[in-house]
C-alpha cells in the first residue's frame, strides 16, 4: 500500500526571481496564479474520478460480498437438512 503524505496546506511554488514592483511583475504574478489554478483544478477532477471509480468498485465488491454470504447460508442451510453422516467411525485395537 501507498502511504500517504501527511496533510499540509498546499504553498505556492517559490521563484528565485527578486521581488520588484512593476506592471510586468504584476501581471507575471497574475500569470503564474492562473496556471497554479488550473492545475490544481485539473488535479482536483483527477482525484473526483478516481474517487468515483473506488466507489464503483466498492459497489461491486458489496454485491459480490452479499451474493457470495447468500451462497454460504443456502449451503449451510442443506448441509444440516442432510442427515447423512459426514465422519466415518474407525474403531482401532491396540
Amino acid at each position: 500500500m501507498h502511504r500517504t503524505p501527511n496533510r499540509r496546506q498546499i504553498q505556492a511554488k517559490l521563484s528565485s526571481m527578486p521581488p520588484q514592483r512593476s506592471q510586468a511583475r504584476v501581471y507575471l504574478n497574475a500569470y503564474k496564479m492562473m496556471l497554479e489554478k488550473e492545475r490544481l483544478e485539473q488535479e482536483l477532477q483527477k482525484l473526483e474520478a478516481r474517487r468515483h471509480q473506488i466507489q464503483q468498485r466498492l459497489a461491486i465488491l458489496n454485491s459480490q460480498i452479499i451474493s457470495e454470504e447468500d451462497i454460504t447460508h443456502q449451503q449451510a442451510n442443506t448441509d444440516l437438512e442432510d442427515n447423512t453422516p459426514k465422519f466415518n467411525t474407525i474403531t482401532l485395537e491396540y
